[in-house]
């Protein structure tokens, strides 16, 4: 039987363990709210920035390659890509003389999902993703890089490096690295942290103290920060504790890793299976709000607004949006079979 196989990446899984529900409006229904939240918003524009970073082989071009990426995202207002210049040019000043050699960038890849109990390929589900570069140390070692914007401390020793050692999208891009002909020693996770600074307003008339001389105090402000203002005291900001804003570290998996990992997505893809055959997709309530911000589709689950609303809500083409060379993503396996 011809079978066309369904595609999984390690962005709809993370969906799915947040809350069934929200992967079933994004994933089954292929429901996207409007525009973009502004944490959304600056984490593309940084991607944007290091991606032409990364593939400009002249170091010297490397900051104004950047800098012609971010005046592609449309999409940021003054503030915000005057916040994604000062950290990206830091990024630049900071790794710029690093010896690593770029081998790849934005490679793609599609591979078996495997159950690590049997070694049978899934019948329903192949795993794909899109590694963000491949380099090679001057020592030779080859790894997968892979960038993230956090507003998280990611000091070294930090939660954030720890929590890594879990992160099945590392193993994942293993795979991936190894179907596009690459044997890597490791993944460089290259972490840029968002400065927490946001402008500066004007102090209220009434809520205005001066001192003796008629000014100001220092702590107060006539006028709101310009774009301008804003961006340079991020960038003092940033070049004052460039640890704060800049992490690498080299996450490594060794053969036991690897293989837990694939018990984890092998599981997942069998309960998100047995959801799609069930039709029930549970809610979680613990993930309405999250990283500061309220679930898009919580009217939606509240009943106070719809789904088909649509100044709210759009229609994707596509499940995975992110992704370009894609299989179909309906599978002809019949209801009764196994369901990864």
């Amino acid at each position: 039987m011809m079978v066309n196989f369904r595609v999984l990446s390690n962005s709809e899984l993370k969906t799915f363990c947040a809350c069934q529900r929200l992967h079933h409006y994004e994933y089954d229904l292929l429901v996207r709210p409007v525009g973009d939240e502004a944490p959304l918003r600056f984490g593309d524009a940084a991607h944007a920035g290091l991606e032409a970073w990364w593939n400009e082989p002249n170091l010297p071009a490397r900051w104004p390659a950047m800098s012609v990426a971010l005046d592609t995202m449309t999409a940021l207002d003054s503030f915000e890509l005057g916040r994604a210049r000062a950290l990206l040019c830091g990024y630049d000043a900071r790794w710029l003389d690093e010896a690593i050699e770029t081998l790849a960038v934005e490679r793609e890849f599609t591979v078996p999902l495997i159950n690590p109990a049997t070694g049978a390929p899934s019948r329903t589900f192949v795993l794909s993703g899109k590694i963000d570069a491949i380099a090679r140390f001057a020592d030779g070692r080859t790894v997968i890089v892979e960038h993230k914007t956090s507003s998280e401390d990611i000091s070294p020793g930090s939660e954030y490096w720890r929590r890594l050692t879990l992160d099945t999208q590392i193993s994942a891009y293993y795979l991936g690295a190894r179907s596009l002909g690459f044997e890597v020693d490791g993944c460089l996770y290259d972490v840029l942290g968002k400065p927490a600074l946001r402008p500066l307003k004007a102090t209220p008339p009434e809520a205005r103290k001066y001192t003796k001389s008629g000014q100001l105090y220092a702590t107060q402000r006539e006028v709101d920060e310009t774009p301008e203002e804003y961006a340079e005291r991020c960038a003092a900001a940033i070049a004052a504790a460039p640890e704060k804003y800049f992490g690498r570290g080299l996450v490594v998996r060794l053969e036991e890793d690897e293989r837990e990992a694939a018990f984890d997505v092998w599981q997942l893809a069998r309960a998100l299976r047995e959801g799609e055959l069930a039709g029930r997709h549970p809610r979680n309530p613990d993930a309405c709000s999250r990283y500061g911000r309220t679930c898009a589709y919580f009217d939606v689950c509240c009943r106070t607004a719809s789904i088909d609303d649509p100044q709210r809500f759009r229609r994707a083409e596509r499940a995975h949006e992110e992704l370009t060379a894609q299989l179909p993503e309906q599978s002809d396996i019949s209801k009764e079979e196994s369901a990864a």
